[in-house]
């Protein structure tokens, strides 16, 4: 400990330095802040293969499921239904509008809930 009765007030000379711990607020923020920022980016690693695509989007079709669909050329998933299907491409229905995709340009599919497309 550090000897500090030189110091004229009390408070001063009975102060005990916490160390890293009065840092710890600011590492647990930047770490929130970097899981938060995590889900900004798409992982091009998981790309589905072409049977798994057809497979998910078939049943998607027939039991009229609602889905996110990452494709090439849109930043951000397309959120809607498929509305048919056929050998190479499909017609995505949004709250927008009909998309025809190719199965080519889908990254992923992934199921989403009733409530994310009210």
């Amino acid at each position: 400990m550090i000897n500090r009765n030189y110091l004229p007030y009390k408070s001063a000379r009975e102060y005990a330095d916490r160390g890293m711990a009065k840092w710890m607020g600011f590492f647990i923020s930047e770490h929130t802040t970097a899981i938060n920022t995590q889900g900004d980016t798409i992982d091009f690693s998981n790309n589905m293969d072409e049977d798994e695509k057809r497979l998910l989007l078939n049943q998607l079709y027939f039991f009229k499921g609602l889905a996110y669909l990452y494709t090439h050329n849109h930043r951000e998933p397309y959120l809607g239904k498929v509305v048919d299907c056929s050998k190479d491409t499909i017609y995505f229905s949004t709250k927008q509008n009909i998309l025809q995709i190719s199965i080519n340009d889908i990254l992923k599919v992934s199921l989403a809930e009733e409530l994310d497309y009210e």
